[in-house]
């Protein structure tokens, strides 16, 4: 069985939302919608501060903030297919801060074969009403109530709900769908105005089915499930010339209010009057129209009224009974409200005719238009804010002037609107641009960094330092000047209002200021794995972003550091000690391999002068006799108590003869254990006056380390004693000085290097609450669980569990603290690499770290540095703050518009990448491409050499190959077509690409490295892959494989040796190397269109003579190498499943995932090693998702395997997801027609669930180990057969696990 999880989850933000009042009275929050989770942002002073978060079971595709009066505000959160349900969210302070869900409802498509929508995915609300548009041609609308007060009350008594109420809850009444004829729906609005009285209004905007672009205003009416037009369609890339033809030579320029290539609708929040105003963005010019009624003559309005009604489906015209139809809601309508008028522009719309009129037209320039928002709107006028897929960020603000008399009448009906645009600058580009408060914008981007921006605008007159929240004129419409150089007018003969530009120079420029980076990997292009030397991982390398927010990333397993201060020049450091005065002071006691140095830490880092006879010898221990200011220190020789370490004052000793030398000693309290050379025991008491003996014993081997405890709560003080001899013996004191022989003896492998007792992370893991660290030769660390409570008063050991921190002899060093987040530091291991130990919860958790030259370490607390911890290496010492506990840190190389399209490592020092720059000139919309390949350091990212492609020629593919026991980088490109209109980024009608085998070697000293393409031949179709087998080149080009071999004389050449053709589309290679099951390395092809293919090639002269086939329609997008009972195959299909396929004599289907991400590549490796937990999961194979999800593949071994198995199946039937979804239907693979269940497969993130005390009591989890029935018990295989498991056994399956991400 095999085990997935994720090291990294989705980090691209795909909307927010400015909530008021969402988590208490006073609040401004800012609610962040990632892909799989929703989190709560308080808007502060002093930044944002995280309230709370949710993970949802599910793909998030929309949020929306629902906010009704006499209920608290609430978040509609949409999850996508296949788990398609709409949420409905609060936030609760108590018991703990947290998001919960009130109502949820599935939502399912009319039809089982009807497809997603295309364009527009998303929920919008307005007061109790939602709108969701999921499926093509249908829309579901969904009515919402407030709870009712009994219930609330009920509610609150049986929950013992202590929370301050700021409202009732709300949840949803009914829902239905709408069908609707526009199945090319661009974008739906609600217009923030109170309803008229046939409902909401609602902006349509959508591609008919002659191409044309249509916006138009509609009520909802949710008596009659249906939408009636308010408005005429007003075709927006000519308003006002329906009957403009079309051609490829139309100026759009040169028609008026001409909007092309239409996206999105952003309602404004105040009125001209009583028009509502609305702005229609698009990839070149941003249009305002205003929606207002003009008074009907009783003729117009029994010519409307007779072609005019709702605008209903014949589905839902049947469904309406002929009373129905002769209920007329006019004549019903009360006397008052029959001429009324509701502000805003709520008209009687039998009475009016409503129409959508164009006011004025900006031009921004090119580019697709992702995001929009309102800065800040009043009655005279508004400014918004749009962003570009180029990241380019522009202001729009605009003035409406009413007419003051009749003399002004000639600058138009209405009076004049003064408009500006200011260029913004440039960031990310944006998913969504919320506006916070005094110039703070947050941008959020899936394709690149989201940020926290302080807006720089200009100030309404040149030479004003302010930065004004608006690009608008002030409030006051006369402080424009309406006369001057730039300020060109704009008028039509008969125009509602005269448009005047304000068109000037620089002082219209404004700038924006990034004050906070959100790190976001996603989208992910491709990414490598860089090897350590000794052959384990060093760090992955990420190609991500989009457009002008591209970027390398180098992703490493481990603790985020940051070097505070350092202090060169120690050298031969071997030990080092944090020294606590009864003053609290803090200094560092640092031992050599012959000296001992004493340092001071405030108010700066300062050598201590101290006496001959504490710094002429190494110190093997050291600390101080609690409440004094007495250093003890043991030294091979002596154990000293210094009062005076300057002077030297003595306030006691004990020396030791040089034949039984102390060669192990530890301080605790004042208990100070020692070992000698011969396996002699001896145990001291400190005291102000002198050394007190207390117990002395002999072993029977050399003493390797030693470890000593006292704790209250303990009857006794336990010692650790570790021999050479692979022993670890434990005794309590009582049991020395009885000279008792009930000892308990650890056996292992290696003997231990280092040990350590303390005090249990929680009382569940021990009663005694002691638990030992062993760091052991071979670099592992063991955790032993400790109870004094033997027959005869031994120790036992209840538990034990190893995990691998390196492979050389560990080093355990005791730390205290520092916390972060909620997580404490309680130790460093040390062996060819360092790791750190930390407190995450109830449990012990490990993450790495890539420094190598650490020795020794300790932590540290001081008002200049903080906590920090202090590394000691072989020249000096450093004060290193921990920034956060992740077990993966990120670096980022931002690179601009250099996209790198692929990436792969060449060797532990060198990576290499093709690259593409795009750039669009954003007047003309010319798009400017080049592409190279270049060499890049490993470690650094720095450049090292590049050669460039031929003119619109991409990368595909890139390979490290080993040809004629010489190392090249191969290339495969595609030749994209000259006109732009033929080129798909499937690259699909892509006719030719090139097969490059690049040299490359260092030219001199200085890092100089030179590529040369030493051969290359013309290919039919993108090289999609490229691998080696047998020594022969193979290639996936087009619908073909190819084996080439490359002859050296008389110069370099790729000869085709064979080739398979029978592919529908060659999309990706790999190697299935020689088992028990198969003799012969094969090649195995994935089928872009259908499923695997093995081939078998000759070893001697590359013929493809043998295939066997999966013949299922799987369309396989990302492919690599996995064990699951043997050798095999993992995939990702075209519905974004997980699929692995044993192969054997044939082909045989294994197991199934759902995970609903596109994977972008699998790549052999572990984050972790692969020895760290090889008693539970061996790990296979990382991947990296688009949307930046990085996990981890691994079998597990058969014991683990049936119980997390057994955990997984009762997790399912007794936890629920949000909105009550279960997780089997959310890990439901395939598609709406044909759904797989998930089949062979441990869920890791699901099940690491069950070791969150906070998602379940001890009574819970009791209840899901034992089960519904004695045959759902969770069980376990040992050596005596299978078992019932205990929660400690789940336990330590579960953190070995989960040590491997």
């Amino acid at each position: 069985m095999l085990y997935i999880a994720s090291a990294l989850t989705p980090t691209p933000i795909l909307n927010t939302l400015k909530v008021n009042g969402l988590t208490g009275p006073n609040s401004c929050s800012l609610v962040v919608a990632k892909s799989d989770r929703v989190e709560i942002w308080d808007i502060e002073q002093k930044g944002l501060i995280c309230q709370t978060e949710l993970q949802v079971w599910g793909s998030i595709v929309g949020i929306e903030k629902v906010e009704v009066e006499g209920a608290r505000p609430h978040l509609l959160v949409l999850l996508a297919p296949p788990s398609a349900h709409l949420l409905l969210l609060t936030y609760s302070p108590s018991p703990s801060p947290s998001l919960i869900v009130t109502s949820s409802i599935p939502l399912n498509p009319p039809t089982p074969s009807l497809r997603q929508a295309e364009f527009f995915n998303s929920v919008i609300a307005h007061q109790n009403v939602a709108l969701v548009s999921l499926w093509v041609g249908v829309l579901s609308c969904i009515e919402m109530e407030i709870e009712k007060e009994k219930d609330a009350k009920k509610r609150r008594a049986s929950t013992a709900d202590m929370e301050i109420e700021e409202g009732r809850r709300l949840k949803f009444r009914d829902n239905f769908n709408i069908n609707i004829r526009e199945h090319n729906l661009l974008h739906l609005s609600f217009l923030p105005a109170p309803p008229t009285s046939s409902g909401p209004i609602v902006s349509f905007l959508w591609l008919s089915a002659t191409s044309d672009l249509y916006l138009q205003a509609r009520t909802l009416s949710i008596t009659s499930h249906a939408f009636n037009d308010l408005s005429r369609p007003v075709n927006v890339v000519s308003p006002l010339s329906p009957n403009l033809t079309i051609t490829e030579e139309t100026d759009f320029n040169q028609i008026q209010f001409s909007c092309p290539a239409a996206r999105r609708v952003l309602p404004i929040p105040s009125t001209i009057g009583e028009d509502l105003c609305l702005i229609v963005i698009g990839d070149e010019h941003s249009v305002l129209y205003t929606l207002g009624t003009t008074p009907q003559s009783p003729r117009a309005i029994r010519r409307l009224s007779s072609v005019s009604g709702t605008n209903t489906s014949p589905r839902a015209s049947a469904r309406r009974s002929p009373q129905n139809e002769m209920v007329s809601s006019v004549n019903k309508r009360r006397k008052s409200s029959m001429n009324s008028r509701a502000p805003g522009g709520g008209a009687d719309p039998a009475n009016e005719r409503w129409d959508l009129k164009p006011v004025w037209r900006v031009r921004q320039g090119f580019g697709t238009i992702l995001a929009a928002t309102v800065l800040e709107a009043h009655s005279s006028g508004a400014s918004a804010l749009i962003g570009d897929e180029c990241g380019r960020l522009t202001a729009i603000g605009w003035e409406f002037e009413k007419n003051q008399g009749i003399l002004e009448g000639a600058t138009g009906q209405n009076g004049t609107v003064h408009v500006r645009i200011v260029e913004m600058g440039t960031a990310s580009p944006p998913s969504s641009l919320t506006y916070l408060d005094s110039s703070y914008l947050f941008l959020s981007s899936a394709a690149g960094d989201s940020s926290v921006l302080k807006l720089v605008l200009p100030s309404p007159k040149p030479g004003q330092s302010q930065s004004p929240v608006s690009p608008s004129s002030s409030s006051d419409p006369r402080s424009i000047p309406r006369k001057g150089k730039g300020r060109a007018r704009d008028e039509t003969e008969e125009a509602a209002w005269a448009v005047i530009m304000e068109e000037e120079g620089n002082e219209f420029r404004g700038d924006v200021d990034v004050k906070e980076r959100w790190m976001n990997v996603a989208p992910v292009k491709d990414f490598c794995a860089v090897k350590e030397e000794g052959g384990g991982l060093s760090h992955l390398v990420i190609s991500s972003g989009a457009s002008n927010t591209n970027s390398l990333r180098i992703v490493r397993s481990g603790v985020g550091l940051e070097e505070v201060v350092s202090v060169e020049g120690i050298e031969g450091i071997e030990r080092i000690w944090t020294l606590i005065d009864s003053s609290n002071s803090s200094r560092l006691f640092v031992s050599t391999d012959s000296t001992t140095l004493l340092l001071e830490s405030e108010p700066e880092i300062s050598l201590v002068e101290t006496a001959q006879e504490v710094s002429a010898t190494c110190t093997l221990a050291a600390g101080m006799l609690p409440a004094t200011d007495i250093l003890i220190q043991v030294s091979p020789t002596s154990i000293a108590l210094w009062l005076d370490v300057t002077s030297g004052l003595s306030a006691g000793s004990v020396d030791v003869d040089k034949n039984t030398e102390i060669t192990a000693a530890q301080i605790h309290g004042s208990l100070i254990l020692i070992g000698k050379r011969g396996g002699e025991v001896v145990l001291f008491e400190a005291t102000a006056n002198g050394l007190n003996h207390i117990a002395a014993f002999s072993v029977e081997s050399e003493i390797s380390s030693l470890s000593i405890i006292q704790l209250e709560t303990l009857p006794s003080p336990i010692l650790a004693i570790g021999t050479w001899s692979n022993q670890i013996l434990l005794y309590t004191l009582s049991q020395s000085q009885s000279g008792s022989t009930a000892l308990t003896t650890v056996n292992e492998s290696f003997f231990p290097s280092s040990l350590h007792l303390k005090a249990s992370v929680g009382s569940s893991t021990s009663t005694s609450g002691i638990q030992l660290f062993a760091g052991l030769s071979d670099g592992s660390l063991v955790i032993c669980d400790l109870e004094p409570s033997g027959p005869n008063g031994e120790i036992v050991v209840k538990s034990k569990k190893a995990s691998s921190l390196g492979t050389r002899p560990l080093l355990v060093c005791p730390t205290n603290g520092p916390d972060v987040g909620g997580e404490k530091v309680i130790g460093v291991g040390l062996s060819e690499r360092m790791s750190v130990i930390f407190e995450s919860g109830d449990r012990l958790d490990f993450s790495s770290v890539s420094r190598k030259d650490v020795v020794a370490a300790t932590s540290l607390s001081s008002p200049t540095s903080g906590e920090v911890i202090v590394l000691a290496s072989n020249t000096g010492i450093s004060f290193t703050k921990v920034n956060s506990l992740k077990k993966l840190s990120v670096q980022t190389l931002d690179l601009g518009d250099r996209s790198a399209l692929k990436i792969v490592v060449l060797n532990e020092k060198l990576i290499a990448d093709g690259i593409i720059v795009k750039t669009m000139d954003q007047q003309n919309g010319e798009i400017l491409q080049m592409s190279a390949i270049e060499l890049r350091d490993s470690a650094t990212l720095t450049p090292l050499a590049e050669i460039p492609l031929k003119e619109r020629e991409e990368t595909t593919s890139l390979s490290s190959v080993l040809l004629n026991g010489r190392n090249y980088l191969a290339v495969g490109t595609a030749l994209l077509p000259s006109e732009e209109a033929d080129y798909d980024e499937s690259l699909v009608n892509v006719r030719q690409g090139r097969l490059l085998l690049i040299q490359y070697e260092e030219k001199g000293k200085d890092d100089e490295w030179e590529l040369k393409i030493i051969t290359e031949i013309k290919v039919d179709g993108p090289v999609y892959d490229i691998e080696t087998i047998h020594g022969f080149l193979a290639t996936a080009t087009g619908s073909k494989v190819t084996i080439h071999r490359l002859t050296p004389s008389p110069s370099p050449t790729l000869i085709e040796l064979s080739s398979f053709s029978s592919a529908f589309l060659a999309s990706k290679l790999t190697i299935s190397p020689s088992s028990k099951d198969n003799t012969e390395d094969r090649l195995i092809l994935g089928d872009g269109m259908r499923s695997i293919i093995l081939l078998s090639v000759d070893e001697g002269d590359g013929k493809i003579y043998d295939d066997t086939r999966d013949l299922a329609t799987h369309q396989v997008t990302a492919l690599g190498r996995v064990h699951d009972g043997g050798e095999g195959v993992v995939i990702s299909d075209g519905y974004s499943s997980i699929l692995t396929f044993r192969l054997k004599e044939g082909i045989e289907s294994a197991a199934v995932f759902g995970l609903h991400e596109e994977i972008t590549r699998f790549v052999p490796g572990s984050l972790a090693p692969p020895t760290s937990a090889s008693e539970v999961i061996i790990p296979d194979q990382l991947f990296a998702t688009s949307i930046g999800r990085i996990g981890i593949i691994g079998e597990l071994t058969s014991s683990a395997a049936k119980t997390l198995d057994d955990l997984q199946r009762n997790l399912d039937k007794s936890w629920k997801g949000p909105g009550g979804i279960g997780w089997k239907g959310w890990r439901k693979g395939g598609n709406e027609l044909v759904g797989r269940e998930t089949a062979g497969w441990v869920d890791g993130d699901f099940v690491q669930k069950f070791l969150d005390t906070s998602l379940f009591s001890p009574e819970e989890s009791e209840k899901i180990l034992k089960g519904s029935n004695t045959h759902e018990q969770v069980s376990k295989i040992s050596s005596s057969g299978k078992q019932v498991a205990e929660r400690g056994d789940v336990v330590r399956v579960l953190e070995a696990a989960s040590g491997m991400h």
